[in-house]
């Protein structure tokens, strides 16, 4: 027989998940601790939808990252068509240093915000490509490799009505 304690964890956990956001699209790229300045990370969206949504960027870093932001270059694609290209800049850290994300051990999940209310084009390939853009002050060179992610993420979701 199932405790109370059980039950009521399981209780919880529903009402968190029903409560959470769907995405139409979720996809991750895993890295070993390290992301190449020449890997582009590549996602086909094959859910798109004809109402407004939201494009999230989802990174996973740990403690070896070396910096407080990260610049990512973020394009749109269809075909060889390019829908967006976006040079984006986010805080991965805060003034005394402790990472933003969300996490219990030592990789930390940040959920970044790209496009908001955003109309898909009605085209049937579509993708996102993800590079990093980083490097040191002294440094005309990009930092290659970026140490300290081990996974890019990339999500459409849906624009709840009481948002």
């Amino acid at each position: 027989m199932l405790s109370k304690h059980t039950i009521l964890s399981v209780l919880i956990l529903g009402l968190i998940f029903a409560c959470s956001k769907h995405p139409f699209f979720i996809d991750y790229q895993d890295f070993d601790g390290h992301w190449p300045a020449l890997k582009k990370v590549v996602f086909d969206i094959d859910a798109p939808s004809d109402q407004p949504v939201n494009l999230m960027i989802y990174i996973r870093n740990n403690g070896q990252y070396p910096f407080s932001n990260l610049f990512l270059i973020a394009r749109l694609k269809t075909g060889d068509s390019l829908l967006l290209c976006d040079t984006l800049e986010y805080a991965m850290a805060n003034a005394q240093g402790q990472w933003l994300g969300k996490g219990f051990l030592e990789v930390k999940e940040s959920k970044l915000w790209w496009k908001e209310n955003y109309e898909l084009p009605t085209a049937e390939k579509l993708n996102v490509q993800l590079e990093h853009a980083l490097r040191f002050n002294s440094s005309e060179q990009g930092t290659d490799p970026l140490l300290g992610i081990v996974g890019v993420g990339f999500a459409v979701e849906e624009i709840l009505e009481n948002e």
